[in-house]
């Protein structure tokens, strides 16, 4: 990362939240100040090792940057890179939780854009699944994630710069939970702790070829819902994508010993975890017909010996709770006139219909008894 990058970085690290982080990691601050402008730390064990930051916001006073300068003493100290630290030292009351995702796709530098809506969606949902499981612990699937408490704490949350190499959606989480009384003690750590844990839980499982007793087990006592181990499946774009979800703790609070902090999903092991993923499926519910609005953004069809088409689209659906994500919905010649108009002009549809899972992965709108341009007037 070049120097200029530092720092624009730097510039977003407070004082306090400076001096938090450096009492956090145990730097002790100077009975005495030389100047009136600075803070001075001590460092905890090394009488010779000092550092200084400024008091002031105001960088333009301090030409030679006092803030990067301190930032590689703690280098050396810490033994990981400016970046890294000056990440941790913008938020020190919060967890960064990264998901990143490993593929050739990937690699080429660029998403499609319905990739990472898909993918911003599937951490939204992994997250929200993983605080509503400490909520409503036992429950073998939610009705709904967007419980008032869930959504209040996770609006909080908030998505961090991107990072260069693979492609990593990352969530700054801070930790402050009041006015939450359900989770006094923490909800978003213990959200981040459990979605790690059932993760790890997950890849094991599969490791020890152990994914049908896990499902029959589960069934009776689940440790997680299906809601987060659908998340985890969504996560994965591609088929050859690898998984890699990991925190790096707030420094003001560090996590209890023997939490891991990182988890890695290769690309072969989700074959199985979609096998959990029927498993804790409900199976005595019907879908209800619901009516749903988006635009379409695939036409899939066939034509007739009249070259009319008619077959699949793909519409990227939008309900009512902001849940946003594509479905594939089967259109007869007549309605697929107006599909190809929305695909075409950009124009938003309606139409009802069942939803249901489409191998997993996919979604499909089934029983479909309407479908139409959606106008101005509508």
């Amino acid at each position: 990362m070049t120097r200029e990058t530092l720092l624009l970085l730097a510039r977003q690290v407070t004082p306090l939240n400076a001096r938090k982080y450096l009492l956090a990691k145990g730097w002790k601050l100077a009975a005495r100040n030389p100047r009136p402008d600075i803070l001075l730390f001590n460092h905890r064990s090394d009488r010779y090792k000092q550092i200084i930051v400024p008091k002031s916001n105001d960088y333009e006073l301090y030409p030679n940057d006092l803030l990067l300068l301190a930032v590689s003493r703690l280098e050396e100290d810490e033994k990981r890179d400016a970046a890294s630290i000056l990440g941790q030292m913008v938020a020190p009351d919060a967890d960064i939780l990264r998901y990143r995702i490993q593929s050739p796709q990937a690699e080429s530098g660029t998403l499609t854009l319905p990739s990472i809506q898909a993918l911003i969606s599937s951490v939204v949902a992994s997250l929200s699944a993983a605080v509503c499981d400490i909520v409503l612990p036992g429950q073998i699937r939610h009705k709904t994630t967007k419980r008032k408490d869930v959504k209040s704490l996770l609006e909080r949350a908030q998505f961090g710069q991107t990072e260069h190499g693979s492609f990593v959606v990352k969530v700054v989480a801070p930790l402050d939970s009041q006015n939450f009384p359900s989770m006094t003690d923490g909800g978003t750590r213990r959200g981040i702790v459990h979605l790690l844990e059932s993760v790890k839980t997950i890849v094991k499982t599969v490791e020890k070829g152990h994914t049908a007793q896990f499902i029959r087990k589960g069934l009776a006592s689940p440790p997680f819902s299906g809601n987060l181990v659908t998340s985890i499946v969504d996560m994965q774009l591609w088929q050859d994508a690898d998984i890699e979800i990991s925190s790096e703790w707030a420094p003001t609070l560090p996590p209890d010993k023997g939490v891991d902090s990182t988890v890695f999903i290769p690309s072969g092991y989700f074959g199985e975890i979609e096998k959990i993923c029927r498993g804790f499926a409900p199976k005595d519910t019907e879908n209800p017909v619901e009516v749903f609005s988006g635009f379409v953004i695939e036409l899939c069809g066939e034509t007739d010996e009249t070259e009319q088409k008619y077959g699949d689209v793909v519409v990227q659906l939008s309900r009512s709770d902001g849940e946003s994500f594509p479905a594939t919905v089967y259109l007869p010649k007549e309605q697929h006139q107006d599909a190809i108009k929305s695909y075409e002009k950009n124009l938003p549809v309606y139409f009802s219909g069942k939803l249901v899972r489409d191998g997993v992965r996919k979604r499909r709108v089934q029983e479909v008894s309407f479908f139409k341009l959606l106008d101005s007037e509508r």
